[in-house]
């Protein structure tokens, strides 16, 4: 599936993730968008780790963001599995 929305719990509140698969040189990787609590759109991007099946947000990420990197993985993993 090249796109695909997911919502995903981010402490008491949940912010809908929209996921765009893209091919470059550098192989496959997700881009994914949503909004913070402010409203103020934001943007991130994962590429699958080199050995297995989990996918690592690209340096220079928000660092909020790390605290959900494995759920963002899961819903990747889930999302390619269906």
């Amino acid at each position: 599936m090249n796109q695909f929305s997911k919502k995903i719990s981010i402490g008491k509140t949940s912010r809908l993730f929209q996921f765009t698969r893209m091919v470059n040189t550098n192989g496959i990787k997700f881009f994914i968008t949503s909004f913070d609590m402010n409203e103020k759109a934001f943007s991130c991007s994962m590429r699958q780790k080199e050995y297995g099946s989990e996918w690592k947000l690209i340096p220079g990420s928000q660092r909020w963001l790390y605290e959900i990197e494995e759920v963002l993985s899961d819903a990747i993993i889930e999302t390619s599995l269906n």
